[in-house]
């Protein structure tokens, strides 16, 4: 069975290049397939020339033309309108980008929706039992990797990660993620021997649907991972993963001692509190001390050092140190997209818009299925003042994420800028209850009950978003995140002393992305008063 790509009413199989409306075949020039092929794998994404060239004329010499004549084509046969585009955009010095909303099933089950799994942290077996670091570490680097498979829908480790105790039942461990299969997994590691068990279950049936071990060194952990993937792919897909596909999944390697230390900053950033953070950039340090070549480590370095820049401090030096570290990251491993994701967020948090809009574009161009690719693209425009784009941007994160509540609030918010009130009201009423399903899983999640609350108070549901206010305020007082969107919210609903009380600590304590406050409508109610004026006029 071979993958289908669906969008609107049409089908397409890229193995075969069988492109159907209905049950009408329309025909296509081996050509225009293979190009179609490029597009629907980076749906949303503008793919340069150079690319197209590249993958579908590979040792060919050719001119423009020849790619404008497989464009008209694959337009005609999909009875699409340059001007006024369904499903090729044609994007001014950035190349093409296929703009219609894809869905993806097996040969002969199309319709059906994507295969969804969640990756649940893998136990410690050890004798020691002191190997915890490495078993969450190896989950995330699965759901990472996973990810970047077509067609497939994976729960983020966020949500997965609530669900740590063994025997649990799986319909409703899969019902609570909304997950058709979970994949679980064992480790037993010393330094001679690495045994991984893995195992896939249907969360329908209750059952095993696959199941493997691994016996080998740790220094086979690599090779591992690209095993299971595969396995995983033809399992969950019904397809053979091609050599380009195998080599665009196949991790960095590094030695095992800076791994270990990667792995470890990877389970620091759990919580992402302040002491957290700066033991993760150490370890990530660390891993890179011991492999200056290693590029996921700088890129972890870039984004944490970041992160403490944004949220703890807004000194000058940390900023410079995520700036120095993503731009290593780009250097060693630039077909990483998490090392351009860092480096665009580097460039944002310096105002370097130019510079981050193409780390970003990247970024989504080599993995059109991370996260935090497109989220962060989508902050980085709303600061620089393209709200359009922002809002698309958040439409694009939240597609990618289908649990993250997070982009759809922002994206509301970005809706209502541009007056386009009917959607956010949409975008909002969704964001509500992803969050409601966050807070089901953890009913003290900060984030979930301070953005959620913007949300019910849009959505016209004032008491709940208060009720979800001092939720936030009574569990979550030293949380910034928590801090600064209480505070927004007491303003909207006319508590303005309370509202500029919260500012002036989250202020205080270095928090504050001038750009970003510069334009949001929530601060308006408080823009004329000189204490606000004197707040704003300190930040950077």
């Amino acid at each position: 069975m071979g993958l289908v790509i669906q969008f609107g009413e049409h089908s397409f199989q890229p193995d075969s290049g069988q492109l159907r409306r209905g049950k009408e075949e329309l025909h296509l020039t081996p050509r225009a397939a293979a190009l179609l092929r490029v597009l629907v794998e980076n749906p949303g994404a503008p793919v340069s020339k150079q690319q197209l060239f590249e993958r579908v004329w590979s040792g060919t010499v050719v001119t423009d033309d020849a790619l404008t004549s497989c464009i008209l084509e694959l337009r005609k046969a999909l009875g699409d309108n340059p001007k006024q585009p369904r499903y090729i955009e044609t994007r001014h010095r950035l190349g093409y980008r296929f703009v219609a909303e894809i869905r993806s099933a097996a040969a002969g089950e199309a319709g059906r929706e994507p295969p969804s799994i969640a990756v649940l942290p893998f136990s410690d077996i050890s004798h020691e039992h002191d190997q915890d670091y490495y078993c969450d570490g190896l989950a995330v680097e699965l759901i990472g990797r996973l990810s970047q498979v077509a067609g497939l829908r994976v729960v983020s480790r966020t949500a997965s990660f609530q669900f740590r105790s063994a025997g649990a039942d799986v319909r409703s461990v899969g019902s609570h993620l909304g997950a058709r299969y979970l994949l679980e997994g064992s480790i037993r590691k010393s330094s001679e021997l690495l045994h991984v068990a893995v195992q896939l279950v249907d969360v329908e049936s209750g059952y095993h649907a696959w199941s493997r071990q691994f016996e080998r060194t740790p220094e086979d952990v690599f090779a591992i991972q690209s095993e299971i993937i595969e396995d995983l792919s033809r399992v969950l897909m019904g397809i053979e993963l091609s050599a380009a596909e195998k080599q665009r999944l196949q991790p960095l390697e590094t030695g095992t001692a800076a791994y270990e230390y990667y792995l470890r900053g990877l389970q620091s950033l759990r919580g992402m509190t302040e002491p957290g953070l700066r033991q993760s950039a150490s370890l990530f340090e660390q891993a890179a001390g011991l492999d200056p070549a290693y590029g996921p480590a700088y890129a972890g370095q870039a984004m944490v050092f970041g992160t403490l820049y944004e949220w703890f401090g807004a000194d000058p030096h940390i900023l410079a140190r995520a700036t120095e570290a993503g731009q290593r990251a780009v250097l060693l491993a630039p077909q990483l997209a998490e090392a351009r994701v860092a480096r665009g967020f580097a460039s944002d948090l310096s105002r370097d818009y130019a510079r981050a809009v193409e780390e970003f574009t990247a970024a989504v161009r080599i993995n059109p299925y991370l996260f935090e690719a497109w989220y962060y693209y989508g902050r980085a425009s709303f600061a620089a003042g393209d709200t359009a784009q922002a809002a698309e941007l958040f439409r694009q994160a939240a597609d990618v994420r289908r649990e993250d509540f997070q982009s759809l609030i922002l994206r509301a918010q970005a809706l209502r800028m541009l007056g386009r009130q009917a959607e956010a009201i949409d975008s909002d009423r969704e964001g509500i209850r992803r969050a409601e399903r966050a807070l089901a899983l953890n009913p003290e999640d900060s984030r979930a009950l301070s953005l959620g609350a913007h949300a019910l108070f849009y959505d016209g549901q004032v008491p709940r978003a208060r009720e979800w206010m001092s939720r936030a305020e009574l569990h979550h007082a030293d949380d910034l995140c928590a801090l600064i969107n209480t505070a927004l919210l007491h303003a909207l609903v006319g508590e303005k002393e309370s509202a500029l009380e919260q500012l002036a600590v989250a202020f205080s304590r270095g928090w504050g992305k001038r750009d970003w406050i510069e334009r949001d409508p929530d601060y308006d109610l408080l823009r004329d008063d000189p204490r606000f004026q004197e707040m704003l006029s300190r930040l950077r």
